[in-house]
């Protein structure tokens, strides 16, 4: 499908004036102007069938890359504004047109909401879909944090408030998002780290109106930032028909997510990791299965820690918002409108300079922030087979590491296309109707994608 374009009416020229050489002719030719016959004008051109290149030019900026395809700056050639273009090459096998009708859907439910990135319009062709956004200026969040000299609790408290009103919006939409994290979260300005929009849709539930917290099962999103209930449908290994209830989730995950952004904002790293110990590769981003196990078991585990030398100074408000997301149970999880209606949301944070631009800096990715947890929780630990106690009021300083590599999504060779997870969700296809989900299990590329 294209989208239609029109541009301003062209200008007709009147050639039937006369012509200085002739004006005793031409002033014989002249009639009433009562009986003069009007001249038609020409018919306005029309974009019916326009492509993308017809009406923009890639100025050959690229602001992202992914496994989809690539977003670059675009510029229209009539107005001269730029745009950022989402262009996604329709290769067999991993293209879903229904999937791509489907995010497009969202961005038209999500028309005018300031805190999501808005969708322009877009053209479908022969080998390429193109998304045309407009363009945000301030970069990936955490990436414009890291630049800066000073941030505020303040600060984060208005970047949590607009994150926070743009998961209002999809969750009355029966939408959840699944994929809330750092790289999808825009700053508009340059100089300033709030407003933000949240962007990149593409791995959001359907649109469900009549259904406010559809069942979900698809086991999708990015690990650092995953829900214990998504987690478990990971690690649930006897799947059976008649138990839903165990193997799905709802959008109370974006919450989750909401409130592992708000804590690395606040100290710089994340809350939960997974590390071994040991020289397996996961650093490398390869795969690990005890890494992995430990960063679902610490997921799971829910167990939030401040550390005294990095949380100090930090509101006590601030740390009851993130207590009352990072909560294991959905179902007592603050949702959208009680994060809204939080004290630290509703009369801010203070002003107090946070450690996040100093910390952030030290990463060599922006993926590794979950290290320093897995070192803190080894700590916990250890204090607590000393103390033979379950609780620590403290823990001990422990330096953010400097250097570690980068994490991969992949939480296993992806030659394992026959494990088990996948063999449940191809057996779930003939019961598929029951679950909210549309295309998920469209087909096994996604699937072979994460097993």
């Amino acid at each position: 499908m294209t989208v239609i374009k029109q541009l301003p009416e062209k200008m007709v020229v009147d050639d039937s004036s006369s012509d200085s050489s002739c004006p005793k002719e031409n002033s014989m030719m002249k009639m009433p102007p009562q009986l003069r016959k009007k001249k038609k004008r020409r018919p306005q051109k029309s974009l019916i069938g326009a492509t993308f290149v017809d009406l923009y030019k890639l100025t050959g900026e690229t602001l992202g890359e992914g496994s989809y395809g690539r977003v670059e700056t675009c510029k229209n050639v009539f107005t001269g504004l730029e745009y950022a273009v989402k262009i996604i090459e329709k290769r067999p096998g991993s293209f879903s047109r229904s999937k791509m009708l489907k995010e497009i859907e969202i961005y038209h439910h999500c028309r005018g909401q300031k805190n999501i990135i808005q969708l322009i319009e877009f053209f479908e062709e022969a080998d390429y879909f193109y998304l045309v956004f407009e363009k945000i200026n301030g970069g990936p969040l955490l990436k414009h944090i890291q630049q800066r000299v000073c941030f505020t609790e303040a600060e984060a408290s208005l970047i949590i408030k607009d994150l926070a009103e743009a998961i209002q919006h999809l969750h009355h939409q029966g939408i959840a998002h699944r994929d809330i994290k750092p790289d999808n979260v825009l700053c508009v300005n340059k100089n300033s780290p709030c407003p933000v929009k949240l962007c990149d849709f593409d791995l959001c539930s359907q649109v469900n109106i009549e259904v406010s917290t559809p069942q979900l099962l698809t086991p999708v999103g990015s690990l650092e930032y995953m829900a214990p209930e998504v987690v478990d449908t990971f690690m649930f290994d006897d799947y059976d028909d008649n138990d839903e209830d165990e193997i799905s989730y709802d959008k109370k995950c974006d919450l989750w997510s909401l409130g592992i952004i708000m804590y690395i904002l606040l100290c710089g790293y994340a809350p939960f990791s997974g590390n071994c110990g040991e020289d397996c590769g996961w650093e490398r981003g390869e795969s690990c299965t005890k890494c992995q196990e430990l960063l679902f078991s610490n997921i799971k585990e829910g167990a939030v820690m401040f550390p005294e030398n990095h949380w100090r100074n930090i509101s006590s408000k601030a740390k009851d918002l993130i207590e009352h997301l990072l909560v294991k149970d959905s179902s007592v999880r603050l949702d959208a409108d009680q994060v809204l209606a939080h004290p630290w949301i509703v009369n801010g944070g203070s002003r107090t300079l946070l450690k996040t631009p100093t910390n952030l800096k030290r990463q060599v990715s922006i993926k590794d922030l979950e290290d320093f947890a897995s070192r803190a929780i080894a700590v916990k630990r250890a204090v607590e087979e000393e103390n033979n106690s379950d609780k620590i009021q403290g823990s001990s300083s422990v330096d953010i590491p400097v250097k570690r590599g980068t994490i991969s999504f992949d939480l296993s060779p992806l030659g394992f296309s026959t494990c088990s997870l996948l063999q449940r969700r191809r057996r779930s296809r003939e019961g598929f109707s029951k679950f909210s989900s549309i295309d998920e299990l469209e087909t096994d590329f996604f699937m072979r994608a994460i097993c």
